[in-house]
């Protein structure tokens, strides 16, 4: 028999932080559940973590994917959204030097935003992260699938 560890990130506990690349910064929206709305500029950048380094928007706030998203199409919606709020994009950009600028694309959602990807992975806020450089849930399994923070190559990083 196998059994299926399941682990909301809902409760309040401690965070990780990740310590933000001083690679430039961009105007970026807050990552609320209600309203993701692109950044007029957004940037990828990379930051110190528990985990390592890994991927971080323009500002420091740490990016997210989902294991069961493998060819840069979108599956995470409605409440899924709601807790992982996309990174939507009109344009993509990194001044980071960690990161493969090759990497940088963006898909299109069902509502025609545009969410960015890094690796072909679709990239997400955790709703729960509240301040730059907080990691409240990592390796979980929610709608569906695993999250992730993503290391600066674009794949996930599965420690606990």
């Amino acid at each position: 028999m196998v059994g299926l560890l399941f682990v909301a990130c809902g409760s309040p506990g401690p965070s990780s932080a990740a310590t933000p690349s001083p690679a430039g910064s961009a105007v970026q929206t807050s990552p609320t559940a209600a309203s993701p709305i692109p950044s007029v500029k957004p940037q990828l950048a990379s930051a110190d973590s528990r985990y390592g380094r890994i991927l971080t928007d323009g500002v420091g706030r740490t990016l997210y994917l989902s294991d069961i998203e493998n060819d840069s199409i979108p599956k995470c919606y409605e409440a899924c959204a709601l807790n992982w709020p996309p990174l939507l994009a009109t344009t993509a950009s990194t001044s980071d030097p960690r990161l493969n600028r090759a990497l940088i694309a963006d898909s299109q959602r069902k509502n025609g935003s545009h969410q960015l990807t890094y690796n072909r992975h679709p990239l997400y806020y955790y709703a729960g992260d509240r301040s730059v450089g907080e990691i409240k849930c990592q390796a979980v399994i929610e709608f569906g699938g695993g999250w992730y923070v993503v290391d600066t190559r674009g794949n996930k990083i599965t420690t606990r």
